[in-house]
């Protein structure tokens, strides 16, 4: 009877991780887009015009990231669905860990 105890535990456990895991692969695409956005403009920058200084390239980057977040900030409905999607997703992972509960509560009575 412990054994079913242990088992369910270790399982909560897994599948909390692999929850926990997604909602912080989707926070770090969130938080590396713009970072991609501005090692790309600059890196295209500095190929289409090799005679301007680093410096100026970084200054188009900013620039083409600044016009980037101007745009989708505009866009109401995409950061509502991006939020969603998010707290969706938390509210999955937690409606999963709790599935788990009937199963380790019943192990318990059986214990006692």
């Amino acid at each position: 009877m412990k054994f079913d105890l242990i088992v369910a535990r270790i399982i909560q456990i897994v599948v909390s991780l692999v929850f926990i895991t997604t909602v912080m692969l989707y926070v770090g695409v969130l938080l590396m887009l713009p970072l991609a956005i501005f090692w790309y403009s600059v890196k295209i920058a500095s190929l289409l015009l090799p005679f301007l200084p680093t410096a100026i390239s970084v200054i188009i980057g900013i620039a083409a990231l600044g016009f980037v977040g101007l745009k989708v900030s505009k866009m109401s409905e995409l950061l509502n669905a991006i939020m969603e999607v998010g707290v969706d997703l938390v509210e999955f992972s937690y409606k999963q860990k709790e599935r788990f509960e009937p199963i380790i509560e019943h192990s318990r009575e059986k214990l006692a």
